[in-house]
């Protein structure tokens, strides 16, 4: 039997790749992006939520990081991007409640419930927003 230098080097590369998306590797890649992200922030937020995109991209994670700005002493939310390869973090600014909203699973989950209600299947608001 030929052995086939490229399929060897397939599947060499290929095994990587599958232990990194089990479902074990992606729960700890979450947990270190909010640890990373939560650690970067310029000030200490009160009850802090982290929302972490579960993969992220090709190069990134990514996760916004919502809670009270005690020095604001207002509703904040920051940008968090994190370098897969480095492990190193990015934070936005702070962007204030009334530009950027999270949804969270519960909303989400309310909309499509009231949208099943009604029957009403746009996907656009009023104001032209998805």
């Amino acid at each position: 039997m030929r052995v086939h230098p490229l399929a060897v080097l397939s599947l060499a590369l290929a095994a990587p790749a599958a232990h990194a998306s089990s479902p074990d590797a992606w729960e700890e890649f979450r947990a270190d992006v909010e640890k990373s992200c939560l650690a970067s922030l310029p000030e200490a937020l009160g009850t802090p939520t982290v929302f972490v995109e579960p993969t992220g991209t090709q190069s990134f994670g990514i996760a916004a990081v919502e809670g009270l700005s005690p020095e604001a002493k207002s509703q904040i939310t920051y940008v968090c991007i994190y370098d897969k390869e480095k492990k190193t973090v990015e934070v936005s600014p702070p962007i204030a409640a009334e530009f950027l909203h999270v949804v969270r699973e519960s909303e989400r989950a309310a909309a499509a419930a009231k949208r099943a209600e009604t029957g009403d299947d746009k996907t656009v608001d009023d104001a032209g927003q998805e």
